[in-house]
């Protein structure tokens, strides 16, 4: 009898082992998809708010908005845009932004350029009017002065320099024209005293005549010293 039930408990002990070595072993549940991380709104474009602001104050300073009218209103309605929906809709704000910063940039190549030329051939008309005048010899410090800043006008124009440019245009154009009237006053002194010196001339040659008439009608010769 207690063979029998040791016989038992050894079966019931292995049928434990294998039941266990038979089970196989649980897989871990998969972990749950996690929601995509939010992605961060775009950044404020302050960088180029401010280069469009910039642009906006030079095309204005130069005046260049009337050489190229249709891209300085396109350029003003796009930095409205970027304004009005800056900090709404800043990739939108960006985008108008840049609009007009390319746009400002056609301004001042195209306008600038037109500037320039007007400046130029302003300054160029005064030069010509002392050159007319000799002015180069009878105002000579004050005209190589004046040439001295329009050929400085010309190097910065060449440089792209429309600020300079156009100022040492403009400051040429008035040394010129002062350079000009002072040769024309020096001009006109001296026409003034050939004129009088010519005057003093028939004067004097009509007093010669008027004596030698008398000395003949009174029966004296001037050549004869007298006699």
């Amino acid at each position: 009898m207690r063979k029998i039930f040791h016989l038992a408990a050894a079966s019931g002990a292995l049928f434990l082992v294998i039941s266990c070595a038979s089970t196989p072993p649980q897989q871990p549940k998969p972990a749950a998809p996690q929601p995509p991380a939010a992605q961060p709104a775009a950044g404020a474009p302050d960088a180029e708010l401010a280069q469009a602001k910039s642009l906006q104050q030079r095309v204005d300073a130069l005046g260049l908005g009337t050489y190229d009218p249709d891209d300085y209103a396109a350029a003003n309605k796009d930095l409205q845009a970027g304004q009005d929906s800056y900090g709404k809709d800043n990739a939108a704000s960006r985008t108008s932004l840049q609009s007009a910063i390319a746009e400002y940039n056609s301004v001042i190549s195209k306008g600038g350029a037109l500037y320039l030329a007007k400046l130029q051939a302003q300054a160029e008309a005064s030069k010509k009017a002392a050159d007319d005048l000799k002015a180069s010899v009878a105002v000579k410090d004050d005209y190589a002065t004046a040439n001295a800043v329009y050929t400085k006008a010309l190097q910065e124009k060449d440089a792209g320099d429309i600020e300079n440019a156009g100022k040492d245009f403009g400051q040429a154009q008035a040394d010129f024209d002062a350079v000009a009237k002072v040769a024309q006053q020096k001009k006109d002194a001296a026409m003034q005293a050939l004129q009088s010196a010519q005057q003093d001339s028939n004067v004097s040659q009509q007093k010669a005549q008027d004596a030698d008439k008398t000395l003949k009608d009174e029966g004296f010769s001037a050549s004869a010293g007298g006699q």
